[in-house]
């Protein structure tokens, strides 16, 4: 009985100095620093990544919703949809800029790249006709009739200008005619291009058609007619396929 006894109490004792000790081979996961007081969290879609400097389009937010902010240590993809915590003071500038970024959650569902594919489509229309963009100040850009948010069109308009090094105007071609850009008389944009892309009506979630146009006259255009791309069960956008390519 004593034996019985001795073997048992020598079993619970290591027992308790296992879970004390922890499992050597398999460590606990490292626990996340907690946000330090005061600290907020947004979800945003990551719509331009380059180093740890993001652009970011907050989800369901305003044409205003756009942020920048650094984050490095961490891989992140354009399309993410992550929850970004942080601290410190939003500077007022356009697009604001982020105080401390603290940490950055990857959502594992909601990746939609849909953003990059567009960015893609307006960088195919500057590069198909360069002549049309010769001396051009200033870009109009229209995409109202996607299913982008309105933070997110926001966020590609300003992807377009730094790739582009020009200011871009938001609006359709008749509010940019309205403010003056555009010489709706004559139909000329002297010093501008206007670009648009408008989804045709559909249901299907993982699939869309579009037409895309670059215009700066009635005698200067190029038109990129049902084009379409599928997006795959991970929320990448496959390349686009033009249907029709027509000039005027």
């Amino acid at each position: 009985m004593k034996k019985w006894m001795c073997m048992l109490i020598a079993c619970l004792t290591l027992s308790l100095l296992t879970a004390c000790g922890g499992n050597q081979n398999n460590p606990p996961a490292a626990e996340t620093n907690p946000a330090p007081e005061g600290a907020e969290t947004m979800t945003c879609r990551v719509v331009r990544e380059e180093d740890g400097s993001l652009l970011l389009a907050r989800l369901d937010g305003s044409p205003s919703d756009v942020y920048t902010a650094t984050f490095r240590g961490q891989e992140l993809e354009e399309g993410d949809l992550v929850d970004v915590t942080f601290s410190g003071p939003i500077l007022e500038t356009y697009p604001a800029q982020l105080g401390e970024v603290n940490q950055v959650t990857v959502r594992r569902e909601g990746f939609d790249d849909l953003c990059e594919r567009y960015l893609d489509v307006l960088d195919d229309l500057m590069d198909e006709d360069e002549a049309l963009a010769q001396g051009i100040t200033q870009l109009g850009l229209d995409l109202s009739q996607t299913r982008l948010t309105p933070a997110e069109r926001s966020a590609v308009a300003l992807a377009l200008g730094g790739e582009e090094n020009l200011p871009v105007v938001e609006g359709t071609w008749q509010e940019l005619v309205d403010q003056g850009y555009i010489d709706g008389e004559d139909l000329i944009w002297e010093d501008g291009l206007f670009l648009s892309i408008a989804e045709k009506e559909q249901t299907a979630e993982d699939r869309v058609t579009f037409d895309a146009q670059s215009w700066r006259s009635g005698l200067g255009a190029q038109y990129f007619s049902d084009c379409t791309a599928a997006r795959s069960a991970n929320g990448h956008w496959s390349d686009y396929n033009v249907g029709a390519y027509a000039v005027s």
